[in-house]
């Protein structure tokens, strides 16, 4: 007697089976993905987007007024979530992750802008590896910028991120969540796949 395993469909009538071999000479093995591998199937298990609260206008690291976005409609952090101290964050586990900014300026005469996204591998020591540039030729106005980076975070611990505005003149600021509250400088993390 051949053994058979049948999984009927919820609806629309159909079937999946599973039959052993006729013979144990045939012998075959199916292994099904194991939890750490399972992201492959399940799609995107971390996503979470933080917003800068107020206008910072300062040649150094952003280190509060960073919060998850709570406009109408915001969605919860798919995940546990990034976690934020000092304007440091960690991850909440390894993983290839997708960062992107994007930022608001105001630029005040022929003043360049810059937000750095900056990577630390020993806990310690950060460097950057983007940035969101603008620049004004004269005048003043508000413009936006944009920067990605691809991280391979391979321990939490030691992996790590912070944003650190660059190039600021008097005058020129990276803009924060307006009263109506809409987001200006947004940081979107997203774990891509394993590391």
């Amino acid at each position: 007697m051949t053994a058979k395993i049948k999984l009927n469909a919820a609806s629309g009538g159909g079937s999946v089976s599973l039959q052993a071999p006729s013979s144990s000479s045939n012998d075959r093995v199916y292994t099904l993905p194991d939890s750490a591998h399972i992201s492959t199937l399940a799609g995107i298990l971390e996503f979470d987007l933080f917003v800068l609260t107020t206008e910072f206008a300062s040649n150094a690291d952003i280190t509060s007024n960073l919060e998850r976005s709570s406009i109408a409609g915001a969605a919860s952090p798919i995940g546990s979530g990034m976690s934020v101290s000092s304007g440091v964050f960690t991850f909440p586990q390894t993983g290839k992750y997708l960062i992107a900014v994007a930022a608001e300026f105001l630029c005040v005469g022929d003043d360049n802008a810059i937000l750095e996204t900056k990577l630390t591998t020993d806990g310690t020591n950060f460097v950057p590896v983007s940035r969101a540039v603008d620049g004004n030729p004269s005048g003043s106005r508000t413009g936006a910028a944009t920067s990605y980076a691809f991280l391979d975070i391979v321990n939490t611990s030691t992996h790590k991120v912070k944003f650190t505005a660059v190039s600021l003149a008097s005058g020129s600021k990276i803009l924060g969540q307006t009263a109506s509250d809409t987001n200006l400088t947004t940081f979107i993390f997203v774990r891509i796949g394993d590391t």
